[in-house]
């Protein structure tokens, strides 16, 4: 992975650790408020409707799930470890059912989302392209070779 792609995985974590701090500042982006609305917006649609309102029954629940998640995916990508191809398609998987439930409530979500998205996808290209370092080279690439 080129320095260039690896900058890149590491400002979607950071944005991915700020995005999920902001779950907990209501005056940032208030969880319960987008659940309430995506509930009256789902209303009467089959499944997503009765799912939303059971989320929107639970906000701090919501809100902590969906922070921790964002917090502890985006640390993964900035530390670029194993678990680096789970945790994009764990973004994959978050930022459509996001869009599911959000959209009629907030359609702006497509845009942010969207951006996101492609990143994630192209990062994901990235990491199936280049082969795993072996740990001998890993732990060869920590130490100064330098004597």
């Amino acid at each position: 992975m080129t320095r260039r792609n690896l900058l890149l995985q590491r400002i979607v974590g950071v944005l991915y650790i700020i995005a999920g701090i902001g779950k907990f500042f209501p005056q940032i982006e208030s969880v319960e408020q987008r659940l309430d609305d995506a509930a009256d917006a789902n209303d009467g649609v089959a499944v997503l409707g009765s799912f939303t309102e059971w989320l929107a029954q639970y906000p701090m629940g919501v809100a902590v799930f969906v922070a921790v998640t964002m917090i502890v995916s985006g640390a993964v990508l900035i530390r670029n470890r194993r678990l680096v191809v789970a945790a994009l398609y764990g973004h994959l998987l978050m930022m459509v059912c996001f869009v599911i439930i959000l959209v009629s409530s907030v359609p702006q979500i497509l845009v942010l989302d969207a951006a996101f998205f492609v990143a994630a996808v192209y990062l994901l290209v990235l990491h199936r392209r280049a082969p795993s370092p072996s740990p001998e080279a890993t732990s060869r690439a920590g130490k100064d070779n330098h004597s």
